[in-house]
């Protein structure tokens, strides 16, 4: 629903942040002749100035593309021109490189509505909560389950193994036993009937080793429980990290999909440090379906150097070891004419509203 703040004095809202007690900031918002918005910092609170380490006064009166790093403007402003086109609040979770260094914010935006029926955005209030100590432990809880997940797959391995094992020795039990009653004389002492007793525990004993490996159960892990990732978002963001003034230009997908939020923002992260690393002006980041629930993305870059596979895969061992544990796969390939690519699979699918559409891209 459109804000309900509306002919609101900007002293007004002023004086609403500073009583927050929360990282606030006021834009004032204006329409260029191409009918996107244009935006400056009218306020900043002074506890967004001490949770960031930003100087207010710095901002007050500029555009983002004034003070910030470009890529990190560019991401901002697009969340900006998000609120601002839709007319409504806007949500979203984002890391920021700071003075005080890199943090996780929740950030919600709400519109300010001019005077009139159907009054443009003429100002929009952003405040954030500062979430880097949740979000942090959320990825290093992923890392350690994907290394208990790989524990597990030895564990369940190890027991499947051991269930065929030890259907062969019963099974000679079996025989052994077809082999004692062979001629076998019962003197009315019993033998005959413990002779039964073992046939039928050792039967039994191989029916339900049987019936254990027939249903598999063993082997089932719960289900893959996938969240919607807004991937062009994350990709901004990560983007703006290695490469903050733009240097790099960069395709980036642009549609939302659905997986693991913290390991698809871990692997992605590392893939692309790397190729920032590599390249001299170009990377490109790609996603698409590969079969079912798996989502394949590819990095390229234009590296001037040829490096090995090898080298590659040991400078992202991280990356690769999350990949690996959670049944994905990541191959690299690097000449000295093509530059580096790097290949991974993760579980996860595309957005179902949008995966008929063509792959657009956002530079």
């Amino acid at each position: 629903m459109p804000s309900k703040l509306r002919w609101i004095g900007s002293p007004q809202i002023k004086h609403v942040m500073e009583m927050l007690g929360l990282p606030s900031f006021l834009l004032d918002v204006g329409v260029n002749a191409a009918g996107q918005g244009q935006f400056r910092f009218g306020h900043v609170s002074g506890q967004h100035e001490r949770e960031t380490g930003i100087d207010a006064a710095a901002l007050v009166g500029k555009a983002p593309h004034d003070v910030l790093p470009k890529r990190q403007a560019d991401t901002v402003v697009a969340n900006y021109e998000r609120c601002r086109a839709k007319r409504g609040v806007e949500s979203y979770e984002e890391i920021l490189e700071l003075p005080s260094g890199s943090r996780w914010w929740r950030t919600t935006l709400s519109p300010i509505f001019g005077a009139g029926k159907d009054g443009p955005v003429t100002q929009i209030l952003g405040v954030a909560v500062d979430v880097t100590e949740a979000t942090l432990q959320e990825i290093e809880l992923t890392r350690q389950l994907s290394a208990q997940k790989a524990a597990a797959e030895k564990i369940r391995a190890f027991a499947t193994n051991s269930m065929l094992d030890s259907k062969s020795p019963l099974r000679s039990v079996l025989a052994h036993l077809d082999m004692v009653r062979e001629g076998f004389l019962d003197l009315g002492d019993g033998k005959s009937k413990h002779l039964d007793s073992i046939q039928t525990v050792v039967v039994d004993a191989i029916a339900e080793l049987d019936e254990v490996l027939r249903s598999t159960s063993h082997l089932r892990e719960s289900p893959a429980e996938f969240v919607e990732i807004d991937l062009a978002h994350m990709c901004r963001d990560i983007a703006a990290l290695v490469d903050p003034e733009g240097r790099i230009s960069m395709s980036l997908p642009s549609h939302p999909v659905h997986g693991d939020w913290a390991v698809t923002q871990v692997v992605l992260r590392c893939l692309l440090e790397q190729a920032a690393l590599r390249a001299v002006s170009v990377i490109d980041v790609a996603v698409e379906a590969s079969g079912k629930d798996t989502l394949a993305f590819t990095i390229s870059d234009d590296s001037a150097f040829e490096q090995s596979g090898a080298e590659c895969v040991g400078d992202i061992a991280m990356a690769a070891a999350l990949v690996k544990q959670r049944g994905g796969a990541m191959t690299t390939t690097s000449c000295l004419n093509e530059g580096a690519t790097v290949c991974v699979t993760l579980p996860g699918h595309m957005h179902e509203m949008r995966a008929a559409q063509s792959d657009a891209r956002a530079s």
